[in-house]
């Protein structure tokens, strides 16, 4: 979470068209004390830059739950 943070608040520091932060995650965000909110918050804390997370393992059907959470955002996929 604070490496995203980070790296929204920095990567607007840089001139340029456009500002893309892509994050990875293995989507166990519950097993990591993450609500989903607090990461779609960070997410789309700053409309200067087009911040996504990508999925790409999960515990049952935890990335579904996070996806769907998200989805109000469309800042996230499952890989």
């Amino acid at each position: 979470m604070e490496a995203a943070k980070h790296a929204i608040e920095s990567i607007v520091k840089q001139e340029a068209d456009e500002h893309f932060v892509i994050i990875l995650s293995d989507a166990n965000l519950e097993r990591y004390g993450i609500p989903p909110k607090k990461l779609a918050k960070i997410l789309t804390m700053n409309d200067d830059v087009n911040a996504y997370v990508i999925f790409i393992g999960s515990l049952g059907d935890q990335a579904q739950r996070c996806l769907f959470t998200l989805c109000v955002c469309l800042r996230s996929f499952i890989g």
